[in-house]
């Protein structure tokens, strides 16, 4: 379905580069009854996320919810092609006055994502979580997955074990060492087996605001949370874990900007082995735990600012080309980001 091989295009000089012809505008559907109170541009505007597949250098990303926009289709940045697509089309949403959990076709109804989104690299396959639905605004705590070689999509209820509460704000990421998603409803930390279909509460928090992203620092053994109020977090997902929510805020320097944007931009850069923050502009933020500390990087030329309700997911690193991409709004090309001097080529 999708081509092979790393983009050639993109310069290897570090700092931004706007890819050609990847605004979501010039793609979205033309269906009246679809289009809410926003239309397609609430696809990333309205508290939408995306995932990463990083073997096949693709960001995938959808959303919509509540009154802003009910149409349910799937979109594609493709790196290796430097192309956006639309890979699926709108449900027919003559069931949209119940406030459903699927439209009639049995894919699920058109939601904000939060950062409630994850890419299950062994089963090739994103998973969701939640969601407030269209066209009420009413939580969802449902598990989807969409096998990404078919673009189908399966609701996971009834599902085993422990139920994460239906909340604004859900964070999750997934953990290639154990194969399991761990995730946040706010509430509580949450691991999910995709492969039995089962979640585990790890954990009980309180305070935790509903503006964090989350990623999780494999080499460390970390789930990282910041954004909102001021807050950055940590949680030990080492096994024999307690899981307990680690406070950073008061002892951090220089991650201020991410810990006070809504669900900032955070990924995993596998070269450098540490997460890379966006909120916005020029800048990113390189965060080191073992200092907590976050350092500035800034080229010119980047998407400008971010979007009031949030990046969530849709900022992310692929590790085959050594970049980072930024999916900023529906009338803006994506972006890519270089930190790191291409690696030269092995001698063979």
């Amino acid at each position: 379905m999708f081509a092979a091989g790393p983009a050639k295009d993109i310069p290897e000089a570090l700092g931004w580069y706007e890819v050609p012809n990847t605004q979501l505008a010039a793609i979205c559907p033309q269906v009246v009854a679809v289009e809410g109170t926003s239309g397609c541009r609430a696809v990333i505007s309205a508290w939408n996320g995306g995932v990463s597949v990083p073997e096949k250098n693709l960001l995938i990303f959808f959303g919509g919810g509540h009154f802003d926009y009910y149409g349910n289709e799937v979109y594609a940045l493709d790196l290796n092609q430097l192309s956006l697509r639309r890979l699926t089309e709108p449900s027919p949403v003559t069931n949209l006055a119940t406030c459903p959990e699927s439209y009639v076709d049995g894919r699920p109804d058109a939601r904000h994502t939060y950062n409630g989104l994850a890419y299950v690299g062994a089963q090739h396959s994103l998973y969701l979580f939640g969601g407030a639905k269209s066209p009420c605004g009413k939580m969802s705590n449902a598990t989807w997955t969409l096998d990404l070689s078919t673009l189908q999509w399966s609701l996971r209820d009834p599902h085993h074990g422990d139920t994460p509460a239906a909340a604004p704000g859900a964070a999750a990421d997934f953990d290639p060492t154990t194969g399991l998603v761990f995730m946040t409803d706010t509430r509580g930390f949450y691991s999910y087996d995709p492969r039995s279909n089962t979640y585990l509460h790890l954990n009980s928090y309180y305070g935790v605001d509903y503006h964090l992203t989350g990623v999780i620092d494999p080499a460390r053994r970390l789930f990282l949370l910041m954004g909102g109020a001021g807050q950055l977090w940590s949680i030990d997902i080492r096994p024999r874990s307690k899981y307990e929510l680690k406070d950073l805020s008061r002892t951090q320097h220089g991650c201020e900007a991410l810990m006070h944007a809504a669900y900032p931009g955070l990924a995993y850069d596998s070269r450098q082995k540490l997460v890379v923050g966006w909120a916005g502009g020029n800048t990113v933020y390189v965060f080191q735990p073992e200092t907590v500390t976050c350092k500035a990087v800034t080229y010119p030329g980047g998407p400008g600012p971010g979007q009031p309700n949030g990046t969530n997911g849709r900022f992310r690193y692929f590790p085959a080309l050594d970049l980072f991409v930024v999916v900023n709004d529906w009338k803006q090309n994506a972006y890519t980001l270089r930190l790191t001097p291409p690696q030269a080529e092995e001698t063979r």
